[in-house]
Parts: structure tokens; C-alpha cells; sequence
């Protein structure tokens, strides 16, 4: 059986709810009335007029979490402020804030309410992430691994990786096409900020690398905010751009945002038009040293034609001047010629006459009649054949002899070759 204790408080020291929380948030207001700095992460932030979000402490394995808000009026001052800095209020935002804790009685929900943030403390911390990856880079031999890679003479085939159909993209296809350079364009779809930019960033960047149709990458992304820029000072995509075997060129933010990702990039540019400008340029100024060189060629072939043209002149000279002297002594000996062919058939009738004269008279000389007439005669055989060989005869032959008025038939009845002194040839 239940005996009342006498320790039970009377009646007129038990709390209503609204007192309870009245009674608590005086004594929050009496230690903490001036204010409190925290510092933690935003996470499960919620704007829809007012802002809600959580604090969170990670501290090893244990996480300590405060729900916090931000009055709609308190906040729109505050968010001049941070963009100021660079800065708007996002998840995973290492914030340090000032305010004044409070149990609301219409839930019964204890938060913190938020009067002010100071930007330096998160502008600090993301300088002190950034330098933690250039730190691991620099370890890893990979800060200046983008920028050894050789760039292509003619960058004509460009892979870009952006969002598309952002501002970005926009600005870059017409500043291309604008440069009236035939240049062969290939766009990676990715996402530039969130918390999936980083995977999807990464991935583009070594998809588009694996190409073998590409001279150059392209990473762009126009301005925004510090933290929305963010992924762009992960390990992740420095890494990845690090790995590329194609120079990347990044164009990321506006002209005073300079992210990790630009500082390993093969060259950075200050916005993603100046990105693909400088691509223009490195092949207008390829084309311009061609031009240049092809004048130089030129300016060198006139200057040697001139010259040859000069040293033939001159020479032609020379020539005219020995063809003259040539023309006259041809001209010269063929006059003498003339001369002389003028006399020379009558000198070779002369000739001629001589000589058919002196033939005549050995014709003459040679006619048998002439010669048998000093005593010489012609011997023939039967057949009519001259003798001219006594080896030819033999005893019994019938002989004609000829003589300058006359012939003489006979026979052979002995032979006397040359050497014999005792024969005797009898007809």
C-alpha cells in the first residue's frame, strides 16, 4: 500500500510546462545573456523564409548535434555580409556563430538562435583545407604533374567539361564559333557544384582523357560563391587533373576565385571565356607564325631572284658581247668563203679535165691492141681462157696466140717450167 512521503513538494512548488520553460530559459538568459560563440558544421540547412539548420560537432567518433535558426530579418542582413567574403550559408559549411540559446515553448524544441557569423573564422578554414590538399599533392609529386605534359602545336580538337547549358557553356561555344577557327568541339555534361560534383567531375575528367580524338580539356564553370566552389579544392579533382594526360586548361569562377584545381591545372585562366580565348590564341598565333615564316620565305626568294636576275643580266651582257665578236668573224670567214667558192668550179673543171686527160692516156697505154703493137701477144686455151700460168698446160693443149694483126693455132708438145734451162716449149 502507497504511503504519501513526506518529501513531496506541496502543491504550490509543482511547474505548468509554460512556466517549466519560462523558468529555464531565465536561467539560460542569466548564464548565457550576453550571448555565446559556437563553431560547428551546417548541416540539413532549410531556408524557406526563416533558416533552420543543424550544428554539428564530429569530436572522434562522438557527434554532438544543436538545432539552430536564423530569423528571416537577421538573415538577410547577414547574407550581404557573407557574400561580401565570398561566402553564402550551405551544408558542410565549417561556420563559427554568435547567439543565444532558447527553449521554445510552442514545441518544446531547445535550439540556438543565430545574431551573427563570422566569415573569417570559415574563410580560414577553407584556407586551411586547401592548404591540406596542396600539402598532400606537393607530397604525392602531383602539384606539377599537369603542367609537364606537352602541349599539342595546333590545339584544334577540344574536350570541354562543364554543365551544360549553363552561362558557361553558352560562353564558351560562342566564343569559339565567334573565332571563325574550325575547331572540333566535344562537351562532358557534369555537375559543377553539390554533393555529388566532386564524383561527377572526376569521372568526366578521366572519361574525356581515355579519348584519343582530343588535343586539349577544357574544366569551366562561371562564378559563384566560395562555397559553391568548393569541390574545385578537393584532393579528388586535383588528383584527377594531375593524372590526365592531356593538358588541362580550367577556367573556374570570376577573376579573383583561384581554386586548387586551377593551381595543378596545365595553365588557369580567370573565367571560363578567357579559358577558350587562350586556346584561340595559342592557334592564331601558330597561324600567324606560319604566315610569317612563309614571308620570310618570300621576302628570301625575291631577294634571290633579284639578285639571279641581276648576275644573268649581266651575263647576258657578256654573252651579247662575245656573240657580236662570234658574228662578225663568222661573218668574216663566210664572206672568204664566198670568195673563194665563187672561183672554186672552174678551178675543179681544171682539176677534173687533168685528170681524165691523165686517165685517158693510162687507158691508152693499157689497151691490148697498143701493147701487142710493141710486140706483146695473148694466149687462150680452147675454151678462150687466157693463159697466164704455164703450171696451167699440159702436152697436147691447143693454143691461140693473138698478135697486134693476127692469131696462131697450135700445140703443146713440151713443158719447160721457170728454172728448167734444158726444156724446151715446141708448137
Amino acid at each position: 500500500m502507497l504511503h504519501e512521503s513526506s518529501s513531496v513538494l506541496p502543491s504550490d512548488d509543482t511547474f505548468s510546462v509554460s512556466e517549466f520553460i519560462k523558468t529555464v530559459n531565465q536561467a539560460v538568459k542569466q548564464r548565457f545573456g550576453q550571448g555565446v560563440w559556437l563553431h560547428g558544421e551546417v548541416q540539413e540547412l532549410k531556408i524557406p523564409g526563416h533558416v533552420y539548420f543543424t550544428l554539428v560537432d564530429n569530436d572522434g567518433d562522438k557527434k554532438a548535434v544543436l538545432s539552430a535558426s536564423i530569423w528571416q530579418g537577421v538573415y538577410s542582413a547577414m547574407k550581404t555580409k557573407l557574400a561580401e567574403s565570398g561566402l553564402q550559408l550551405a551544408d558542410g559549411l565549417k561556420v563559427r556563430v554568435f547567439g543565444e540559446p532558447d527553449l521554445y515553448s510552442g514545441n518544446g524544441r531547445f535550439s540556438f538562435k543565430v545574431a551573427r557569423i563570422d566569415s573569417r573564422f570559415t574563410l580560414g578554414d577553407l584556407i586551411a583545407q586547401r592548404e591540406a590538399v596542396v600539402k598532400q599533392l606537393k607530397l604525392k609529386k602531383l602539384y606539377d604533374a599537369n603542367r609537364s605534359v606537352d602541349l599539342p602545336l595546333v590545339p584544334l580538337r577540344v574536350g570541354i567539361i562543364t554543365s551544360v547549358g549553363s552561362a558557361a557553356h553558352a560562353d564558351v561555344l560562342k566564343t569559339f564559333k565567334d573565332s571563325s577557327i574550325g575547331f572540333t568541339i566535344f562537351v562532358h555534361d557534369a555537375r559543377m557544384q553539390g554533393d555529388d560534383s566532386v564524383s561527377s567531375i572526376v569521372a568526366a575528367l578521366q572519361e574525356m582523357d581515355a579519348r584519343r580524338d582530343l588535343d586539349v580539356l577544357m574544366l569551366v564553370r562561371g562564378g559563384g560563391s566560395k562555397n559553391d566552389l568548393i569541390a574545385f579544392d578537393s584532393l579528388e579533382i586535383a588528383t584527377a587533373i594531375a593524372n590526365c594526360q592531356l593538358a588541362v586548361f580550367t577556367g573556374i569562377g570570376h577573376e579573383i576565385d583561384v581554386s586548387v584545381a586551377d593551381e595543378v591545372a596545365h595553365l588557369s585562366h580567370k573565367t571560363p571565356t578567357a579559358c577558350a580565348t587562350a586556346i584561340i590564341e595559342l592557334v592564331r598565333d601558330f597561324v600567324e607564325s606560319t604566315e610569317q615564316a612563309w614571308d620570310g620565305i618570300a621576302t628570301l626568294a625575291l631577294r634571290e631572284l633579284e639578285s639571279s636576275t641581276s648576275r644573268l643580266a649581266d651575263r647576258a651582257n657578256k654573252i651579247g658581247t662575245k656573240v657580236l665578236d662570234v658574228l662578225a668573224r663568222a661573218s668574216k670567214r663566210l664572206a672568204m668563203t664566198s670568195q673563194r667558192i665563187k672561183h672554186r668550179p672552174a678551178e675543179i673543171l681544171r682539176l677534173e679535165k687533168s685528170s681524165l686527160d691523165a686517165l685517158a692516156d693510162r687507158v691508152r697505154l693499157l689497151d691490148p691492141v697498143n701493147t701487142m703493137a710493141r710486140g706483146w701477144s695473148i694466149t687462150r686455151n680452147a675454151n678462150g681462157q687466157t693463159i697466164r700460168d704455164v703450171s696451167k698446160l699440159k702436152t697436147g693443149d691447143k693454143l691461140v696466140t693473138t698478135f697486134a694483126n693476127g692469131s696462131a693455132t697450135s700445140n703443146v708438145q713440151e713443158i719447160s717450167p721457170k728454172g728448167n734451162r734444158n726444156g724446151k716449149s715446141k708448137q
